[in-house]
Formats: C-alpha cells, structure tokens, sequence
C-alpha cells in the first residue's frame, strides 16, 4: 500500500485521482466518477430524502451520490466526467466552503454536503444561484474547467468574478450576484452574464475556463 493516501495522477485537464483506501474508510463520489477500483469496495447510493436530491439537482450536481466503502484495503481511480484538473482541500472543522454548480467530486467520510442558495442576487439567471456547502473534518476534491487560480482578499477587497469560473470560496465572506452589464440586453450582447461580487477576506477558487461557452463551441 502507497503511503500517499490520496494521488493526483497525469496531468492538465486530464486528471485522476487515486485514493489509497484502507479497509472500513468511507468515500462520498459524485456519480459517474469512477474510473477503476479494486474489488474491494462495497457500493451504496446516498440520496437523503427528496428534499436533498432536488436540493442536487439544482445545484447542478448529481440528484444521487455514492458511497464507497472499503471492505479491505484497496484502490479507488475517480475523474471528472468531462475534462477538467482536480484540486485537493483539508477541512479541520473551522470554517465551511462553497462550492459552485457542478464542481464537488468526491470526499471523506467526515465532511457533510448540504445545498444552499443564494440569498442575495439576481434569480432566475441559471447561473450560480445554488451550491454546495461542505464542512466538517476531512478531504475534500473539486474538479475544474481547465487549472485553478486562488485569489485571497483581504479586510474590505472586492473582486467580481464570471460566475461561470466560479469553483469554491469561503462560505462567510459577503457577496451578490448581478448583471455584468446594465441591463439584460447588453448582458447578452456582450458575451458576459451574470457575476458573483466579493467582498474579503476570504479566499477564492476559479477555473481558468468557461465550461459554458465551451460546451457550446464543442
């Protein structure tokens, strides 16, 4: 057995991870996430009621999560279900993160998942309005539209960021969603829609790539 617990294998927008299971440990996986294993898991789905699924399936991750639990040590292979880098986070209990729409793959027994929507901002823009929330103590990993690019804000900074590159920040910092043009028409025109304003401190996660617009160029 690797005495790395975890592994971040090839590189770019093709990552994997491989995690080193030992026998009894517990992984919560975004559906359709993995790769290969050893036949040494035993393989639930997590779906926590009909308020939660929903909750997920707004939140533009899977409706049901799974759960993975090693039976013995072994080995478990997760990527991304489209192209995409991953990113590694270590929660010890004193804060929680957010995690936008479509950006959780997998994390440790310790961590709960809950979805939250945005309060503040403009509703309806199919944009960001709801996310992950994640704390407790534990290993997180995000997946990303090409590499990741942290932005640390200090007391009273503000930042606006295409809520499209949005990929985790610190779940107490101040911020609102609003157009990225004076109103909806020149949004559209412009090629830019809505973004998400912060205000610091607090660290921010984005992607280096617009998923959106790639999906529609693709």
């Amino acid at each position: 057995m690797n005495s790395e617990k975890f592994e971040l294998l090839c590189q770019g927008d093709s990552r994997i991870l491989k995690i080193y299971a030992h026998r009894g440990e517990v992984y919560i996986v975004e559906a359709g996430s993995m790769v290969a294993m050893t036949p040494s898991f035993d393989l639930n789905v997590k779906a926590g009621g009909i308020g939660k699924m929903f909750g997920r399936w707004m939140s533009g991750e899977s409706a049901l999560l799974q759960e993975y639990t090693a039976l013995d040590d072994g080995e478990l292979l997760l990527a991304p279900t489209a192209s995409g880098d991953i990113t590694k986070i270590d929660l010890d209990g004193s804060k929680s993160l957010r995690i936008s729409n479509g950006n959780f793959l997998a994390c440790t027994e310790g961590i709960d998942l809950e979805t939250k929507a945005r309060i503040k901002g403009i509703l309806g823009s199919g944009e960001g309005i709801f996310g992950l929330r994640a704390k407790g103590v534990g290993t997180l990993f995000v997946n990303s539209c090409g590499s990741i690019y942290k932005i640390n804000l200090t007391e009273g900074q503000e930042y606006i960021v295409d809520s499209s590159h949005l990929v985790l920040w610190d779940d107490d910092m101040e911020y609102s969603t609003e157009l990225a043009c004076k109103g909806v028409a020149s949004s559209f025109f412009s090629g830019e829609g809505f973004v998400a304003r912060f205000k610091g401190p607090g660290e921010i996660l984005i992607q280096t790539r617009n998923p959106v617009v790639l999906s529609q160029n693709g």
